[in-house]
């Protein structure tokens, strides 16, 4: 026994091992590959560190036009697509691409080239690192802002988008762009003169937005109440006005039909469009309004182009916090100009009256039912305070609109529509509700109403 367990132990110890499985050396390849991509890769992306710096290298060299080489093209959009990443955008930070690319555009007549570059820097904004970087380089910013004075439709709607975010995006506190944008020669009549020229949906949309972002912060989030003067005498001016006036038109033309327009209903976005709009002029109008003195009718056909649409159901309801602000701005700016009357405009906003009363009518017999069984929806519940203050906004600007106004005039609107006397009463008990305590609350109901009576009695 002994001499067998002596010859069979070194037996075991000598027994060859069991060679490498094709398997295996698959997993070290694939281990290997993935090791060699992670060294690559920008960040946590899947991002070609090769591929960027690559792309940004071809662009000092690049003496054709981007349309002679479709190639690159599509390199530089795949690059603008991966902006959209922040690891990226700081990866091209890092190698100091603003400047670059800024710097290429000043000397290039390639719009295509100038959009993309732009377009990535616009994507590169979403990072407060580039807000940082633009803020501290003010020679660059103020570079960047002379393509105000671009040709090319599709380079100023990527500046817009640069500018948007920059405004929007950018900490309060940290950042005061006033101080620089001041420093932008006659930046409000560039603005005003792209708004009043363009035919372009698009780019009056995005001019649009970044005339809000200028009013917005520049009077609210970046508020220093020693420059509030010097805004409002930078950017309330007549160009920049009739500019917005100009542009609105553009976007809501009328069609060949006298009072018809092209769009009988408005989707979300020009709502969102809209809004932003209204709150541009409530602004203004409100702090500069010697500056509207021409404009009264201008801004009064626009807030009739908003409210005819409005005053269909489909556009009006589902009621969204969009609508409120649009019926707030369209009060505060009627009481701006002193409720200047437009028999268009007051007979939309008497059937935009109509409409709600009946959604809340509508929606109180459903509360009215859920309370009976104890389930309450608080979704309905803030649908009614937006109505109760959307109608409360209406019946404001409907009663200080007629306040004034002498009764034949009311009666020849009344005469160009199809409400009834009972429609009337309605409306004169709800703006009792709204207005009470008003010193002509009774005489303007009862102008409404003489007005109704004269002219359906004679219908009868």
């Amino acid at each position: 026994m002994n001499a067998v367990d002596e010859e069979s132990t070194p037996a075991e110890q000598t027994q060859p091992e069991s060679e490498p499985t094709k398997d295996d050396s698959n997993d070290k390849e694939q281990e290997a590959i993935m090791e060699k991509l992670k060294g690559d890769r920008i960040g946590e992306t899947m991002y070609s560190e090769r591929f960027v710096l690559t792309t940004i290298l071809k662009l000092p060299q690049l003496k054709t036009s981007l349309a002679d080489d479709e190639d690159y093209e599509k390199d530089l959009c795949s690059l603008w697509d991966m902006t959209i990443e922040k690891d990226v955008v700081l990866y091209l930070l890092k190698h100091d691409v603003v400047e670059l690319f800024i710097g290429l555009s000043q000397n290039s007549e390639d719009y295509r080239l100038i959009e993309i570059l732009f377009g990535i820097i616009g994507n590169m904004c979403c990072v407060d690192e580039t807000h940082k970087f633009l803020y501290e380089n003010k020679s660059l910013f103020l570079s960047l802002c002379t393509f105000l004075d671009s040709s090319d439709t599709l380079v100023l709607v990527q500046f817009m988008r640069i500018m948007t975010s920059l405004l929007d995006k950018s900490d309060d506190e940290q950042y005061c762009w006033f101080k620089l944008i001041r420093e932008v020669e006659n930046m409000t009549d560039k603005l005003g003169f792209i708004l009043s020229s363009t035919t372009n949906k698009e780019l009056i949309e995005h001019t649009l937005e970044t005339v809000h972002a200028m009013v917005n912060r520049f009077t609210e989030a970046e508020v220093d109440y020693a420059q509030l003067n010097e805004f409002y005498s930078t950017f309330a001016k007549p160009c920049l006005i009739e500019g917005l006036m100009e542009g609105f038109k553009h976007i809501y033309p009328e069609t060949a039909a006298e009072n018809k327009f092209e769009e009988e209903y408005f989707t979300s976005k020009d709502l969102k469009t809209v809004q932003k709009f209204l709150e541009i002029n409530e602004n203004l109008i409100i702090n500069a309004n010697e500056a509207y003195a021409d404009y009264v009718e201008s801004i009064v056909y626009c807030m009739w182009r908003v409210l005819v649409p409005l005053s269909n159901e489909g556009s009006l309801l589902p009621l969204s916090k969009m609508h409120v602000r649009i019926f707030v701005c369209i009060n505060s700016i009627y009481s701006a100009i002193v409720y200047h009357f437009h028999a268009g405009t007051f007979l939309a906003l008497v059937k935009i009256f109509t409409l709600l009363e009946k959604e809340q009518e509508s929606i109180q017999s459903t509360t009215n039912q859920e309370s009976a069984t104890a389930d309450n929806n608080t979704e309905e519940s803030d649908c009614e305070f937006d109505i109760q203050t959307a109608l409360g906004e209406v019946l404001e600007t409907l009663y200080f609109t007629a306040e004034p106004i002498e009764l034949g005039t009311i009666e020849n609107v009344w005469k160009t529509s199809r409400f009834n006397e009972k429609t009337v009463e309605r409306l004169c008990t709800a703006i009792r509700g709204t207005m009470a305590g008003d010193p002509l609350l009774e005489r303007t109901c009862d102008l409404l109403m003489e007005s109704a009576r004269n002219v359906w009695s004679k219908k009868d």
